[in-house]
């Protein structure tokens, strides 16, 4: 049985075309909602297009997204850095109006794309800020580029090392992990399956945090021809993950490192994680609020976020009556 099952997904996994060519002509931008003064664009860095948003004056910050989701994640934040800041929002490859590639979505590539783009944009000694799997993007970068991060920001993201038991930390994690399995099941079911993630109760305190335009913004988005394959190989990816993370982690990042969880997220375990990695770190963890922090508590995450690069003293815990 086991064979037969392999067989069938190696022949399926084959029949797959190449996304980058599958998705040619039918991969129609999504950009929306850019907040006023910040513009919108695109450039060819590390053979990929990385679409970004950017605006402001200052020092440069650059804020990375999670899944599933686009730079969209911080429309609300970005206006509130914008006065001393410079700030850029990048899409991750294959994700928003970014290209989508067949391979290069483990964590240390993703980080070499985002770090191509900030020599581009010539921003000097940015601060990075990854929310979900945009955190191990941004350790990756710091780890890579240790003289060119003045600070580094985890939030509600996981850096996968030997450290952790286990790598499938939720159902989806093996499901997409299963090679050709997805790809068989979710083409035209895409609405379906991602509302689940906007709307499931376990993830969220403040459901209205998402309200339906921006839905709709991430689910046109992952719902394009292929685009979901930037998804599965976020997930397939972990496995190399942990093998350069492990190679990272072996020299501890000196630079100020901080790490945001949510009482209803990611919690104690993104704690732990972040102590392999760093000789100088702080950590608060937001209180009733869910594992998408910055969507459910914008104005508050982009506070902590300003103290801590300021130098001046965060709080251990946050919580909405402070």
């Amino acid at each position: 049985m086991k064979t037969a099952l392999c067989a069938f997904l190696s022949v399926l996994t084959l029949s797959l075309a190449s996304p980058s060519v599958i998705a040619e002509g039918k991969d129609s931008p999504i950009t929306t909602g850019v907040p006023a003064g910040f513009e919108s664009a695109s450039v060819t860095v590390n053979g990929v297009k990385i679409h970004y948003v950017i605006g402001g004056h200052g020092p440069a910050i650059v804020l990375l997204h999670g899944w599933p989701e686009t730079w969209y994640e911080w429309r609300h934040m970005l206006p509130l850095f914008a006065e001393n800041f410079t700030v850029v929002a990048p899409d991750l490859r294959g994700m928003g109006d970014s290209s989508l590639e067949a391979t290069g979505y483990d964590k240390k590539t993703l980080a070499q794309d985002i770090h191509a783009l900030v020599v581009h944009l010539k921003l000097t000694k940015p601060v990075i800020v990854g929310h979900d799997w945009g955190a191990p993007v941004a350790y990756a970068y710091a780890a890579q580029y240790r003289n060119e991060v003045e600070r580094l920001i985890m939030v509600e993201g996981l850096t996968f090392g030997p450290w952790l038991k286990n790598t499938n930390l939720a159902w989806f994690f093996n499901f997409f992990r299963i090679p050709g399995y997805a790809e068989a099941l979710l083409p035209g079911r895409e609405p379906v399956f991602l509302k689940y993630f906007y709307e499931a109760k376990e993830y969220h305190v403040l459901p209205e945090a998402f309200p339906p335009e921006a839905v709709e913004v991430y689910i046109r988005s992952y719902a394009r021809p292929d685009r979901m394959h930037a998804t599965y190989e976020l997930y397939r990816s972990i496995d190399q993950d942990v093998q350069d993370n492990a190679q990272f982690s072996r020299v501890p990042l000196t630079i100020p490192v901080l790490a945001v969880a949510a009482e209803k997220g990611a919690g104690a375990e993104l704690l732990n994680s972040i102590s392999k990695l760093t000789t100088s770190s702080t950590a608060v963890v937001f209180k009733q609020t869910g594992h998408f922090i910055p969507e459910e508590r914008p104005q508050d995450l982009a506070q902590i976020i300003k103290q801590f690069i300021a130098g001046q003293p965060v709080p251990t815990e946050w919580s909405p009556s402070h």
